[in-house]
């Protein structure tokens, strides 16, 4: 019982905090960086973003360019095709005046872009006749590269719009045939047969029916090969699909 008198010491001491002299820091390894705060990498990234200056490249075309002054040159260049070029204006290199130069290679990007788009609208037709207008004004300045380059590639979609019309006409002239399919069964040897409307017997792999030729039978599907204008095509039918013709 002596030792409690004690107890009120012990506490104050303990609630002492530690002398500044006491406390030792942890020294820091050699080579150790200081903690004086850095630049981040996104504030660098965004300082050389900053500094950053857009400088086009010689040549560049604006897709966003005026229409009206696109036909104005088109109509300009067109003029200038029919008249011919005096030899003053002509130049040894390319064999044109360096202004018409400038103004077809203009007009070219105008007119890739536009039959680039008629492309991604599925308007066939129209990207096939800008085609076919747009290489007609400018292949007399085929020496040119930029021009020469855009040329190809309207030529590509001359090609590729000629082809989707093609196939749209062979899918019309299929649809026309009329085919329904009724039902698939299997044969004795394992093989599917397709039961058509109107033929007198279910048909395999490799039979023909009204100008067509059976390539696949699914368990709901058929695929036939079909020949338009010296070129072969393969279209689907669909159990109980019935298709209309538009005329």
């Amino acid at each position: 019982m002596t030792s409690l008198p004690m107890l009120p010491a012990l506490l104050v001491l303990l609630s002492i905090p530690l002398a500044a002299a006491d406390v030792v820091e942890t020294p820091k390894p050699k080579g150790a960086t200081s903690n004086k705060p850095t630049k981040s990498a996104e504030l660098s990234q965004l300082d050389a973003e900053e500094q950053w200056v857009f400088e086009p490249k010689v040549g560049r075309i604006d897709a966003f360019y005026d229409r009206e002054q696109v036909l104005k040159v088109m109509q300009e260049l067109t003029a200038k095709g029919q008249a011919g070029l005096g030899e003053e204006n002509l130049t040894p290199a390319a064999g044109v005046g360096k202004s018409d130069q400038a103004d077809a290679i203009l007009l070219a990007g105008q007119e890739q872009t536009r039959i680039e788009a008629l492309m991604v609208q599925r308007k066939y037709e129209d990207a096939k006749n800008a085609a076919e207008k747009a290489t007609k004004t400018l292949e007399r300045f085929a020496d040119v590269p930029e021009i020469a380059r855009v040329l190809a590639r309207i030529k590509t979609y001359h090609d590729q719009a000629d082809d989707a019309l093609t196939r749209n006409e062979a899918q019309a002239a299929f649809d026309a045939l009329g085919l329904k399919i009724q039902g698939i069964m299997w044969a004795q040897s394992g093989s599917r047969l397709v039961i058509l409307s109107g033929e007198p017997k279910a048909l395999g792999i490799n039979e023909r029916v009204k100008d067509c030729v059976i390539i696949n039978i699914d368990s709901d599907r058929v695929d036939f090969r079909f020949h338009f204008k010296r070129k072969r095509f393969e279209f689907p039918r669909y159990v109980g699909e019935d298709v209309k013709v538009v005329k």
